[in-house]
């Protein structure tokens, strides 16, 4: 499995910096956990969370591709450690 689309998270990190539309990531972040990220359900939920939460657009493609990166990564937004690998990722480094 790659890394996430790189057009994708130029746009959700610039989207991001918007306050309103940081909390609203954090709270999508905080309510999923490992076992939900590791179905198809909670990965394509969160993904699709996100994309409201910050006003992007994806395509189906883009979506699958975020889905299937969140289930095979193993990340726990409930874990401090893979909290803050996941903001290394948004300020520009790799999982």
């Amino acid at each position: 499995m790659g890394n996430i689309d790189p057009n994708l998270m130029r746009v959700f990190r610039q989207r991001i910096r918007n306050p309103q539309c940081f909390g609203r990531v954090c709270g999508a972040l905080r309510s999923c956990n490992y076992h939900q990220l590791r179905s198809p359900a909670g990965a394509y939920g969160l993904v699709d969370r996100l994309s409201e939460c910050c006003g992007v657009p994806i395509s189906r493609d883009q979506r699958d591709h975020a889905a299937n990166w969140l289930m095979n990564c193993g990340v726990d937004p409930l874990n401090s450690d893979h909290r803050r690998r996941m903001w290394g990722i948004v300020r520009g480094g790799l999982w």
